[in-house]
């Protein structure tokens, strides 16, 4: 256990000296802030004396100057200085109460230099001083003077203004360390505010002389380390430089909003122009001031201002308009303070341009059977694009109620998360619909759309406390025969989840909107679920089983979050775990009750634990918890998703399936239309499990989702028992570097097993965070197998003896080991063989016993690894025998399946659909002769099995060539079935023509591919070995025209990612990094790219440590299967011998 972290320095020496850093598990890290700040006491003494004395001396002159002043000029005005007018009066600055301000009178923003910033009160002391107090006679002043009971008249000096700005400046630094303090539920330390602005101001001074003495050293080191710079600056708070730079009328500095003020409802009228793209728009916010302050901020992106009014109790005040467009961020600074209490209203006026790319309020094309493109305008706001739309507080904790107006034309469906309270005739043929008043909820949940050529088909649910409208939204063109299954199992989600939440469904209907353009699965958006069409849209005749699921996972994903997300909230992205996490466990507890022949939740661990290990195993991974606030995209991934899901899926097997659906309950009554944090939840489900040991839910959730990685055990047999130690961080990289990243972290394991001799049941044991090692006793001397049920999140290894019973067991009885536990011993040893750790000879050796499988999970992941391997050594000269040796374990399970017999179950189906692709990629004859018949069966007469139909149109291009490429390129542009177009695009990159293979990169570039297709295409030629290097040479001569359309975020990282990652020399890594030095990616997609080079470095690793070994276990192999047949042959022709005589 760590000791107590010392306290932070509190003197002022001190934070001369030292910076705040970083804090990590309470400890906060203070460092030297520059070499100028460690000189000599005695110089820093000698300089306070000249700054001291020079300050006396100005304060004098001043003074005497003043007394001169106002004799020889006793009417205030001066021959020298000439004072312009609006700052000698605020009457032509004034507001006109009469009338809205219009920015195209005024400008955009009222930009002066921080020196020039006066107050109206400011204003009016230096007027009473210059008359010799003399009234002035301004109506506003008056009316500011009489709704300001306490300032009494009284008239504040510059110094007020300078400590207020100075105040203000530390409230964001105290706020901004406090929210990540109340992030992990710690408590918030004491401010010490006994400094003087003073002693402030003699340290800034006593600085700004020593660093410009040091300017002349610093120069040319600072040119060479500009990247280094910007990262210590942001290592010290100072992240937004450049907003310091542009904004300088604003004091916070901050990318996160003041909690001085918070919204209470929204009132919007929006009007999309479907043809031009503008949008006209008008919201009027009611604010509730929570402290007293005299700045207003909020979140604006892309947003024109055409006027605004801003009024308390009726009366208007009058504020200076601030636009930060590097911070995103409107402010309006008042010339008097608002207090605690006040309601104000804001009403701003603007206009905006809606683009397609994906974010906002923004365009999605369809282009119908009849080839003609209709426009629609829909929402994607999270997390942060809510601004894009309507000026907002665009953070999860501002949550507020919204009432929505759409304009839009008479053809055309306007649709919010609310329903339509009523229509009326506008102006110009238009018509307006209101909404009603939505419940409170964040900004990010907010959604409208404005749909043309869309129908819908809707229904009633039955089993709710009241029925709920359900309605599915689709073009017109492919609503029919396709948005029954979408819209049954969305009735029958929302039936499950009232009845397991035990709480009602909050609104009174929901509609689901199927979208070509979108760039997620789907969104949450409250009481208007929007989707991509292919994960909403399912026909039966068309669409697989894979298909079919895929679908029911994300509508049960979506649902969940109307409970977690919607009605709860975190309280910020660091926690969106909380949201996604929890859909994402809970979609696989939905579905297993909705379809329980699916048996969904066997494949729980390969699809989140086994999944997200890898990612997390990497250096770049990073905790579930992140305090990152300027890349809040990259919180939306595998780690956020799978990992956390994992994580909710250990806590609630330690807790009792039960026991956690009631902590649940309590959770979501407890926090309502509110937000909260993990610790929250944890608290909560720690009083309902009543665990019988040493280790606490918080405890544990808190280290495994504020911690990065995941942990490695080690287990060994000892005389009578099993030792379990050496507890350690898993990294796939080896080297300095990993040994630096994986640190001392400890966590607490869960760790169930199983022996041979216990066949009815597991026991589990905790490896405590302080232990270094457990040991347990055991009489048995068979097979062990630790973490049964692939539930605890961590991996184990072996001793060698271990492994040997556990291969022999696999070989002999593999059913006596669960598919679950089969798949989770497959998975660790080929992550292990992928180090040092472990001998490659041991994954395959286990391996083996996979010629008796029939689990298609295992099956899926198997063949995954098999094709990964494959890519790997395509240069050596054993490839024909690697891949004799998947033809050899798949054979038999292969001639065991029916072209022409469906399974009986969804995972009978699903296995046959793998079987048979891994077949057909290793030529074996009778699998490519029969998906070839398939593709002419559809050729002429159109019939097709929708499970193997993809594999039969790859055989197709393969066998057919340009002919049959044409043919099913032709298929695509008439197909309707998004899932359909999913198999062609598959089809049509599985062929070796060049010509064919730039067709469709072309195809990509001039639109006939939607742009949110394009990974998918490049996921697709990855797999095909025999184009890579073809795609890749046309990509890098196209790849400006690529980054148009793809923009610099995470789908053109996704493609570049797609086609580096089978790279594995030191020589292609050099190439593709020396290509992407002048590429520069946007903060989610950079991210990607790092995770590729590492992927990339992981590959030359893997060849270094595996390549000559795998070598000689496959010719080991190859020599056992020669002996084999040489000995079956003579055995044959023993028994001719035999019977000829």
């Amino acid at each position: 256990m760590q000791a107590s972290p010392p306290p932070p320095p509190t003197s002022s020496a001190a934070k001369m000296l030292y910076e705040e850093g970083e804090t990590h598990d309470g400890l906060t890290i203070w460092t030297p802030s520059n070499p100028y700040r460690v000189r000599s006491s005695h110089r820093r003494a000698r300089i306070c004396v000249a700054i001291t004395f020079g300050i006396l001396m100005f304060g004098l002159g001043f003074s005497a100057g003043g007394f001169l002043h106002a004799i020889v000029f006793p009417d205030g005005s001066s021959s020298i200085i000439k004072i312009p007018s609006f700052l000698k009066s605020s009457d032509s600055f004034e507001v006109d109460n009469s009338t809205l301000i219009r920015l195209s009178d005024v400008g955009n923003s009222v930009e002066l230099e921080d020196t020039t910033i006066v107050s109206e009160e400011r204003e009016e002391e230096e007027d009473e001083d210059d008359d010799k107090g003399k009234k002035v006679n301004s109506k506003s002043s008056e009316d500011e003077e009489d709704s300001d009971s306490d300032s009494n008249g009284e008239k504040e000096n510059e110094e007020d203004e300078n400590e207020e700005e100075d105040e203000e400046k530390k409230k964001v630094k105290i706020e901004e360390e406090s929210n990540k303090k109340k992030r992990r539920g710690k408590k918030e330390p004491k401010v010490n505010s006994d400094k003087s602005e003073h002693e402030e101001n003699e340290v800034e001074e006593t600085e700004k002389e020593e660093e410009k003495e040091d300017e002349n050293e610093e120069e040319s080191e600072k040119k060479e380390k500009v990247e280094e710079k910007v990262e210590e600056e942001e290592e010290s708070g100072d992240k937004f430089v450049k907003a310091n730079k542009e904004c300088t009328n604003i004091t916070w500095y901050s990318s996160r909003l003041p909690r001085t003020a918070e919204p209470i409802e929204y009132e919007l009228t929006l009007h999309p122009n479907l043809t031009n793209g503008e949008v006209d728009a008008e919201v009027t916010i009611r604010i509730l001031i929570k402290s007293e302050t005299k700045l207003l901020i909020l979140n604006a992106e892309n947003l024109e201002m055409v006027s605004y009014e801003i009024s308390k109790k009726g009366s208007k005040l009058k504020a200076d308009f601030i636009k930060c467009e590097v911070m995103t961020q409107w402010a309006w600074k008042f010339g008097k303070r608002l207090h605690k209490g006040d309601h104000i209203k804001l009403k701003i006026k603007y206009t905006s341009q809606m683009k397609s790319d994906l974010q906002g309020l923004y365009f999605s094309t369809h282009l119908g059977t009849d080839g003609k493109k209709t426009k629609s305008a829909a929402t994607q706001f999270e997390p942060t694009f809510a601004r894009k739309m309507l000026p907002c507080f665009d953070e999860p904790n501002f949550k507020a109620t919204f009432q929505v107006s759409i304009i839009r034309n008479a053809n055309h469906i306007a649709r919010s998360n609310m329903n339509l309270l009523m229509s009326k005739e506008y102006k110009d043929g238009l018509i307006k619909d209101e909404f009603e008043k939505s419940v409170k909820m964040s900004t990010y949940l907010l959604a409208v759309a404005v749909l043309d050529g869309y129908g819908y088909i809707r229904r009633l649910t039955r089993n709710t406390t009241t029925p709920i409208e359900v309605r599915l939204y689709a073009p017109e063109d492919m609503l029919v025969g396709q948005a029954e299954f979408g819209l049954d199992t969305t009735i029958r989600a929302l039936e499950f989840f009232e009845h397991y939440f035990n709480i009602s469904y909050p609104l009174d209907k929901i509609d689901l909107l199927a979208l070509d353009d979108f760039s997620e699965g789907a969104m949450e958006n409250w009481g208007l679920v929007t989707f991509r069409d292919s994960a909403l849209l399912f026909n039966e005749r068309k669409a697989s089983v894979v298909a079919k699921e895929h679908i029911a996972l994300i509508i049960c994903h979506e649902i969940a979050h109307q409970w977690f997300g919607n009605l709860v909230t975190m309280d910020w992205w660091n926690e969106v775990f909380l949201n996604e996490g929890f859909a994402n466990y809970m979609e696989y507890k939905c579905v297993d009750e909705l379809f329980p022949d699916w048996s969904i939740m066997s494949r729980f661990y390969a699809e989140n634990l086994a999944f997200s290990q890898e990612p997390d195993g990497f250096l770049s991974s990073r905790a579930i918890e992140s305090d990152d606030d300027d890349s809040l995209l990259n919180l939306f991934d595998a780690i956020n998703y799978h990992k956390a899901a994992a994580i909710i899926h250990m806590i609630a097997e330690m807790a009792g399936q039960k026991n956690f659906q009631s902590a649940l309950i309590e959770y979501l009554n407890k926090y309502a239309y509110d937000n909260a944090i993990g610790v929250d939840l944890w608290k909560i489900v720690e009083k309902h499990a009543n665990l019988q040991g040493t280790v606490s839910i918080p405890d544990l959730a808190k280290a495994y989702t504020t911690q990065v990685g995941y942990p490695l055990i080690t287990v060994e047999r000892v005389d009578d028992g099993i030792l379990v130690h050496n507890q350690t961080r898993f990294l796939f990289a080896e080297g300095d570097k990993a040994e630096e990243k994986r640190g001392d972290w400890k966590w607490p394991i869960p760790i169930s097993y199983r022996q041979d001799s216990v066949r009815n049941g597991a026991e589990t044991v905790y490896c405590n965070i302080c232990s270094v090692s457990v040991t347990w006793e055991t009489t048995s001397n068979d097979w062990l197998l630790l973490n049964t049920g692939g539930v605890g999140y961590f991996k184990v290894l072996y001793d060698s003896e271990t492994y040997g019973k556990l291969i022999k067991e696999l070989k002999n009885n593999h059913s006596a080991i669960s598919p679950i536990d089969r798949s989770m011993i497959i998975v660790d040893s080929y992550d292990l063989s992928k180090t040092s750790l472990l001998n490659i000879s041991v994954y395959m050796d286990l391996l083996e016993y996979v010629e008796k499988e029939t689990d298609k999970m295992t099956w899926s992941i198997v063949s995954k690894q098999l094709r990964t391997i494959e890519s790997l050594i395509e240069d050596s000269d054993y490839l024909d025998i690697f891949q004799d040796f998947q033809r050899s374990i798949i054979m038999k399970l292969y001639e065991s399946l029916d072209w022409d017999e469906q399974g009986a179950t969804p995972n009978q189906k699903r296995l046959q659909v793998d079987i048979f692709a891994v077949a057909c990629r290793l030529r074996i004859k009778d699998c490519t002769k029969q998906a070839y018949q398939r593709y002419l069966k559809w050729v002429s007469s159109g019939v097709r099995n929708p499970e193997h139909h993809m594999i039969a149109l790859m055989e197709g291009v393969k066998q057919g060539g340009t002919t049959a490429w044409e043919r099913i390129w032709k298929a695509y542009k008439t197909a309707i079935s998004p899932s359909e177009k999913n198999n062609i695009i598959g089809a049509l990159t599985s062929t070796k023509d060049v010509t064919l293979i730039n067709r469709i990169l072309k195809y990509c570039l001039d639109g006939k591919i939607k742009a949110n297709l394009i990974p998918r295409v490049f996921s697709y030629f990855a797999l095909n070995q025999h184009t890579r290097n073809t795609v890749w040479k046309y990509f890098k001569s196209h790849f400006n025209e690529f980054h148009v359309i793809l923009g610099k975020g995470s789908l053109m990282a996704s493609c570049v990612k797609c086609l580096a990652e089978p790279l594995s020399t030191e020589n292609e890594l050099e190439e593709l990094q020396e290509f992407l030095k002048s590429q520069k990616f946007e903060e989610d997609g950079q991210i990607k790219m790092e995770m590729t080079y590492e992927q990339i470095e992981l590959n030359i690793q893997w060849r270094k440590l595996n390549e000559a070994q795998l070598g000689k276990w496959i010719s080991k192999w190859d020599e056992r299967r020669r002996t084999l047949y040489r000995r079956k042959r003579h055995r044959h022709n023993s028994r001719h011998i035999v019977s000829a005589f």
